[in-house]
């Protein structure tokens, strides 16, 4: 039984809420998103970076959740118009998911930590947690369109066998290989136009027609992904470049501070050094006028007997 989801998403794309836009085929206002304020200096211009880019994340995952409902609607009607609709709005949808992808990487680039950041602690947490969402958001989005592909392949798959139920089950997994891997539908449409005359008569190239666009739909989801794939493994890099630079940041922090230590110990000991040579000097110079004492002790004395000596004499 064919489910009308294309009418229920262009229902929900009329909600009075403001989230919908008709006029972009289910997708969504795109210029606020892309427009950005907020000095990423301060702390509060960088906050308001992070909290941008975790509201694009919010939308890539809201387009992706809407893709997928269009998807599950082509794979389970049978009308080609209301097909045909669905496709457009995937293709809608995903091009302006790429742009906010395309965007929140860049943006992510401008807010990457650096050295010269007092608040470096601050940022480096921010930046990592806002960098691991938008992988997320990527895989998340890679997932679905593996689904779809899966799923279309096994469309082409029945769609094939219904034309040409004498096509071998190779050729069948060459027809759905070659749309994976991205190349033209020659095999699929061979494979169809192989067909007896009769059949063709009954409306075989309906369903050669069919057979090409899930071939395209393949395709365009194989390329898809492979984007995806990359668009990966370039933020798995960027974070792993910045748990680097980070870690070289700390390392040389700890060196200053053990540096310091080092320096307020020698310190420590020179006062000590210094303290212990003043008292020292004292005990020499309590030493010497302890001698002039005895000097003029002896001499006192000394000196009085001869002249009493002298005197007697």
């Amino acid at each position: 039984m064919s489910v009308n989801r294309l009418a229920e998403l262009q229902k929900d794309q009329r909600r009075p809420d403001g989230q919908g836009n008709p006029g972009n085929n289910g997708g969504y206002e795109m210029r606020p998103l892309l427009a950005t304020t907020g000095d990423i200096s301060s702390v509060q211009g960088y906050l308001e970076q992070v909290s941008h880019v975790r509201d694009s994340i919010k939308q890539i995952n809201q387009n992706v959740t809407r893709i997928q409902s269009y998807q599950s609607s082509m794979l389970q009607t049978a009308d080609a118009s209301e097909l045909s609709r669905s496709r457009e709005s995937v293709d809608s949808l995903t091009k302006d998911t790429q742009m906010i992808m395309t965007h929140v990487k860049q943006k992510l680039k401008e807010i990457e930590p650096t050295s010269r950041h007092n608040d470096l602690a601050m940022r480096k947490n921010a930046f990592s947690q806002v960098t691991k969402n938008f992988m997320e958001s990527i895989e998340n989005h890679r997932r679905v369109a593996l689904e779809f592909q899966k799923a279309e392949g096994q469309q082409l798959e029945r769609q094939i066998k219904i034309a040409n139920p004498h096509a071998t089950p190779q050729e069948i997994q060459q027809a759905i290989s070659g749309a994976e891997q991205g190349g033209g539908a020659v095999f699929a449409q061979q494979l169809m136009q192989s067909v007896k005359g009769d059949y063709r008569r009954q409306g075989a190239q309906s369903t050669l027609d069919a057979v090409q666009e899930r071939h395209q739909d393949i395709a365009k989801l194989a390329k898809s992904v492979q984007e995806l794939s990359v668009l990966f493994e370039e933020m798995q890099d960027m974070l792993a470049a910045q748990a680097h630079v980070l870690e070289t940041i700390e390392q040389s922090a700890q060196d200053t501070s053990c540096q310091l230590e080092t320096g307020v110990a020698y310190v420590e000991k020179a006062k000590v050094s210094a303290i212990a040579t003043r008292r020292k000097k004292w005990i020499c110079f309590g030493i010497f006028i302890i001698i002039l004492i005895i000097i003029a002790i002896v001499l006192a004395i000394y000196i009085p007997k001869s002249k009493n000596n002298d005197a007697a004499a």
